[in-house]
């Protein structure tokens, strides 16, 4: 039986010929893996990816590989059954607003926003919403390599009374693979509509972040000068109408974002055979 594999929608040698990485970086890291006998078989695509979100570093994408599949095989509330139309998300993308932006910035960054839709915190499930954004991600890194990804969380409807639904062993896992395993860069957080609510959210949050992530956090106001906003971060063709930018709707772009996330069907259950043979491969 042929070694199941997640299929990218890019060629590693097209990025190869950009200049962000070499052939040679490729065959180091292939090399390397021959001796590394839990893994699973990846594709060139994927080596590409983490080469990009290590500044081309063999020796930090080594370390980053295998976190990825550390963290990945022990946290399967984020990583499996990660079907658009099962019941879990269904009710998820009813809860939340979720979609990654059309456009990407000048620099080549992708832009991801979430804001609640149901804004009632017994529908708030941590582990849902975590495994949501992850599935964004991956959509961002099943096509053309972004050069890093900004995150934009909307916090307009959020009480005290969702902080009580974080799981510290929850938000444990969910910040160690996004510090250490992470196959795209993270570059910015922007939160909006700060309140005393995030004060209460970070409280939380902090002890599980570096401070180089810690540091990415930049907090807007529900008055932040909009045209300060677009020019200091992210332009307004990368923004939703209703936060003021040139795109649809955010209830739009969320739907335009469900669609595809239905198309990577075969890619989230490929995704998730390889992990099991990697599991498999530890015993």
């Amino acid at each position: 039986m042929s070694a199941v594999i997640p299929k990218h929608n890019f060629n590693a040698e097209d990025v190869v010929k950009t200049g962000r990485t070499s052939l040679y970086n490729i065959a180091e890291i292939r090399k390397w893996l021959t001796y590394m006998p839990a893994f699973p078989a990846v594709s060139d695509e994927q080596i590409v990816l983490f080469l990009l979100a290590c500044n081309d570093s063999v020796e930090f994408t080594k370390s980053t590989i295998t976190y990825y599949f550390k963290h990945r095989a022990v946290a399967p509330e984020f990583f499996s059954n990660r079907d658009v139309d099962g019941d879990e998300l269904t009710f998820t993308l009813k809860v939340t607003k979720a979609a990654v932006m059309p456009n990407r910035t000048r620099d080549n960054m992708a832009v991801v926003i979430c804001g609640l839709r149901d804004t009632s915190y017994s529908n708030f499930y941590v582990e849902s919403q975590i495994k949501v954004t992850l599935m964004l991600v991956d959509l961002i890194c099943r096509d053309n390599p972004a050069n890093g990804f900004i995150f934009v969380i909307n916090l307009k409807g959020v009480g005290i009374m969702h902080v009580t639904r974080l799981k510290l062993s929850v938000v444990k896992k969910f910040f160690q693979y996004l510090q250490e395993a992470l196959p795209i860069q993270l570059k910015q957080i922007h939160i909006l509509n700060t309140s005393f609510v995030f004060d209460r959210i970070i409280s939380v949050l902090k002890p599980f972040m570096h401070k180089d992530l810690y540091d990415m956090i930049i907090t807007h106001p529900a008055n932040m000068n909009k045209d300060e906003f677009f020019k200091k971060h992210i332009p307004a063709d990368c923004m939703p109408s209703d936060f003021y930018g040139s795109l649809p709707d955010l209830d739009t772009l969320s739907e335009h974002t469900r669609v595809q996330l239905r198309r990577m069907k075969e890619f989230f259950e490929d995704d998730e055979q390889q992990m099991d043979t990697y599991r498999r491969n530890r015993k």
